[in-house]
């Protein structure tokens, strides 16, 4: 098995809407908020999750009632993340429940998006606000996975436990390829950028990146930092405290210059704001807090 073989089972059932397709374009070409705002508003869930983080009471005084304020306010990159979500969620809809909760699955995926904007920011890193959506996409692999042979899904599972870095391994031990390598293929098709599909692909072994390396290892140690305010995490850790240090490849903190001090720091900054954000991306899921 391999991830061209998967990715093709999954849009040979179903197609990247068409709006999202223009709107990954239009984003790459760098177009005008005005632009955007005439695509956007063919889309009714994208305009409401727009407007949900736009006019966020936490983040913003003011609310804005139009669509290119909201864009401006959001932000491009973040708006990528949130047009690609939207995506997954109606390719991923009917996923069955008895091998993945969604809830915990778009939780963990906002929680890491977050965290890899604050390290981003902290790393010193040209546009921080860029690598929201690589850290919101990063385990998209794993729902292609699920939804195309669930039962080998389920042995994965069921060897590795919860662990992701076993996960990672007994996906190539039994599958013939990881959730990284799928979900690079996924978005190679979604036409999203190439330094995204890299963070992706390499987010388990960020030093096999490359000239990406850097920004792999943003997502290697923003996964982690997700898994301390993950609300599974007793179920990951088997009820142990999570030792998020002790998850991360000493070769992310010498790419990136940052040291384990900055977790605490990190999960302190993105757990209130991980609910504002997942209200917009799945709104269903704020049910689990």
């Amino acid at each position: 098995m391999d991830a061209k073989t998967l990715v093709d089972k999954v849009e040979g059932l179903y197609s990247l809407p068409e709006v999202c397709r223009q709107l990954g374009r239009l984003l790459d070409d760098q177009c005008s908020d005005a632009e955007l705002a005439e695509l956007i508003g063919y889309d009714s869930v994208l305009t409401a999750k727009l407007f949900r983080l736009a006019n966020d009471p936490h983040s913003f005084e003011r609310p804005v009632d139009s669509i290119p304020e909201a864009i401006s306010r959001v932000g491009t990159d973040r708006l990528r993340g949130i047009m690609a979500s939207t995506t997954a969620t109606n390719v991923f809809a009917d996923m069955a429940s008895d091998i993945v909760e969604m809830d915990n699955y778009w939780h963990h995926s906002v929680c890491c998006a977050l965290a890899c904007e604050s390290l981003a920011r902290e790393a010193g890193l040209e546009a921080p606000q860029r690598f929201f959506a690589a850290g919101l996409l990063h385990d998209i692999g794993q729902l292609v996975i699920y939804q195309v042979i669930p039962e080998l899904a389920i042995e994965v599972l069921r060897k590795a436990g919860e662990q992701e870095s076993y996960r990672y391994r007994m996906e190539q031990e039994i599958i013939g390829v990881t959730h990284a390598a799928v979900g690079q293929e996924l978005l190679s098709r979604w036409q999203l950028p190439l330094w995204i599909q890299k963070v992706v692909e390499f987010h388990h072994e960020p030093s096999l990146a490359g000239e990406h390396e850097v920004a792999a290892s943003i997502a290697h140690i923003g996964t982690a930092v997700a898994n301390c305010v993950e609300p599974s995490w007793k179920t990951i850790t088997g009820g142990d405290e999570y030792d998020a240090a002790r998850q991360i490849n000493p070769s992310a903190w010498r790419s990136t210059g940052l040291s384990s001090d900055i977790i605490d720091q990190t999960v302190s900054e993105i757990s209130i704001e991980s609910v504002n954000v997942l209200s917009a991306v799945d709104p269903e899921s704020v049910m689990i807090f």
